[in-house]
């Protein structure tokens, strides 16, 4: 149904002076005698006469304060607006949260931005603070600032073009990367994760020197399937032959100023940051309290692997160690 126009409401003031009555409005005009009833009343100026100037600019007003509820502020997807809450919660972000939709069985899907512009603009969710559960948890959307690499002389250096073919491939489980976050303190967390499955493992530093970080990268790998992995360029992997010695695997290196040759490790590096943000104080932390952070990230439901967690597609591929990944074999988990 069309709103009344300006031109409409002058037509209605000049019918009315001329004794016209409601109906007989509503059919020169084509509209609803209801419609011209509420029109009337709306229009009144302080000695009850109908002025269309005074109309049109009620009308104008309310139009500025109409606006569309937002979908998930809508009273009937409540029990979805609690579900998108929970995850939020858990860490999740409203890419995770949109894509495991279907298989938790809403029928109502957002997508990730839906999400995100509910977050930054609904009232309710302003006022409850869900921002804070996002990855960078600010108030406002920023755009994100890549972070430079440093390079380092480090000995018996194999380059990552030198790496198998298959690992670019991602078909094999075991193919690892590596880094280091930096804290307060002169402390650090060593992260690897898995190419494939997306699986990472966290280690507590005390001080980021090469043997501590050669010794957590061998006790983690220790638990995994393992055939190579791969690190940038910084002084804290100059014993890397150690881990080969330990392990049996081949060690490579990114090109300087190249991080975008390990994206995934430097992911999981930001998601990691989430929790523990760059100027935290982690010299009380224990590793069981690291460990329940990856836990968490292996147990969150990826895009690209078409929203199954890492630790589902590892647990598939050691499971099925002859076979091709297929996404579409995988079991979906718990669910929250």
């Amino acid at each position: 149904m069309k709103h009344l126009t300006a031109a409409d409401r002058g037509s209605i003031e000049t019918l009315l002076q001329e004794k016209y009555t409601n109906k007989q409005i509503a059919r020169r005009i084509g509209k609803d005698p209801s419609t011209i009833s509420r029109e009337i009343k709306k229009g009144m100026d302080g000695n009850s006469i109908y002025r269309a100037w005074v109309a049109q600019v009620a009308y104008e007003t309310n139009r500025k304060r109409c606006k569309q509820i937002p979908k998930l502020d809508h009273p009937a997807n409540y029990r979805l607006r609690g579900w998108i809450v929970d995850c939020l919660q858990k860490g999740w972000d409203p890419s995770m949260i949109s894509g495991r939709l279907k298989a938790e069985g809403f029928n109502l899907v957002v997508c990730a931005e839906t999400i995100y512009d509910w977050i930054y603009t609904s009232a309710w969710a302003i006022a409850e603070k869900l921002y804070q559960y996002l990855r960078q948890g600010k108030k406002h959307r920023t755009k994100h600032k890549g972070r430079s690499s440093q390079k380092s002389k480090i000995p018996n250096r194999v380059s990552i073009h030198k790496r198998p073919a298959v690992v670019d491939e991602k078909t094999r489980l075991g193919d690892w990367e590596g880094d280091s976050v930096v804290y307060s303190h002169k402390h650090a967390i060593n992260t690897v994760n898995e190419r494939v499955s997306s699986l990472v493992a966290f280690t507590k530093l005390t001080q980021k020197t090469a043997l501590q970080t050669a010794d957590a990268v061998i006790k983690k790998l220790s638990y995994y399937v393992a055939y190579t992995i791969t690190f940038d360029n910084g002084s804290e992997f100059t014993q890397h032959g150690l881990i080969t010695e330990a392990l049996g695997i081949p060690v490579y290196f990114a090109d300087p100023y190249s991080s975008w040759q390990r994206g995934a490790n430097e992911n999981s590096n930001r998601q990691l940051r989430a929790y523990l943000p760059k100027r935290s104080d982690i010299r009380y932390l224990t590793q069981k309290e690291l460990d329940n952070i990856a836990w968490e990230l292996n147990n969150k439901p990826r895009r690209r692997l078409n929203w199954h967690t890492p630790q589902e597609v590892y647990d598939w591929c050691l499971q099925n160690p002859n076979k091709q990944l297929d996404l579409s074999q995988v079991a979906f988990g718990s669910r929250i």
